[in-house]
């Protein structure tokens, strides 16, 4: 796999435009496209439905400028919401059709677009890339922490993510509480890796009283690690398919960027 395409989801939250210049910086490291969408979503207030067509004039024009000088294909898309279906996330998942990389933002708790990035995880098809609300990352990937669990999900989050891990310095597969099964499979992990020119290092931890989530967010921050690689497991609930309890946690604490594959 290669990033060719990154689409980019541009809200009028104020750390959208750092969202944007994380996903310029990572299409000039790639040699990728980026897809700027913005969806139109039909405030019942008219001022506030003003206030937001400037900001969305003001991000196209900012888009324009910043991937005209950094010397990359870009690519601005306003939707109307209700042309597919009425919802940000259906929109997003639409046009994640035409990309390799999607990259949003981490939705604060309890506000109206609470669930969007775990829609999008679950129902786009490709993985998603979850940019924090808080700080500011100029690049992502040179030290980069994978979440392993040997199944799907985990495998699928680790062939995404590997332009990326070609890329970085420091690449490091990390499993909470491993079987001895488990165990042997990451030295066939670690070699599959290689095969990619990718060196890893493996480590293991048991832990009984911290909760899964909290061990890998510990140890992102104890590694110095920018970039966050996870399968999202989903678990089925009342007939429908929800995030489990350690990606929701994550989404919510995070404090570097996830990528995140279903």
């Amino acid at each position: 796999m290669v990033l060719k395409n990154m689409l980019v989801l541009m809200d009028t939250l104020p750390h959208a435009a750092d969202r944007l210049d994380l996903a310029i910086a990572m299409a000039k490291r790639h040699g990728a496209a980026v897809t700027a969408l913005n969806t139109i979503t039909h405030s019942l207030l008219p001022f506030v439905k003003g206030e937001a067509a400037v900001s969305s004039e003001q991000m196209r024009e900012s888009f324009l400028q910043k991937t005209k000088a950094a010397g990359i294909e870009g690519t601005w898309l306003q939707i109307d919401v209700k042309v597919l279906g009425g919802s940000i996330a259906e929109v997003v998942n639409h046009y994640s059709t035409f990309a390799d990389l999607v990259v949003v933002g981490q939705t604060m708790h309890q506000s109206a677009q609470e669930n969007l990035v775990e829609r999008v995880v679950l129902g786009s098809g490709k993985p998603v890339l979850v940019v924090p609300y808080t700080g500011v990352f100029s690049n992502v990937g040179e030290r980069v922490l994978i979440a392993w669990k040997t199944g799907r999900e985990s495998s699928r989050a680790l062939t995404d993510a590997l332009p990326m891990l070609r890329k970085s310095q420091v690449v490091n597969v990390f499993e909470v509480n491993p079987t001895e099964g488990e165990k042997a499979d990451m030295e066939g992990l670690r070699a599959h890796l290689s095969r990619h020119q990718v060196q890893a290092g493996l480590e293991t931890s048991v832990v009984t009283e911290l909760s899964v989530a909290d061990v890998l967010l510990n140890r992102v921050a104890d590694e110095g690690s920018d970039l966050l690689v996870m399968g999202a497991y989903a678990d089925l609930y009342f007939g429908s398919y929800i995030l489990g309890d350690i990606a929701r946690h994550v989404l919510r604490h995070m404090t570097v960027p996830v990528l995140m594959s279903h």
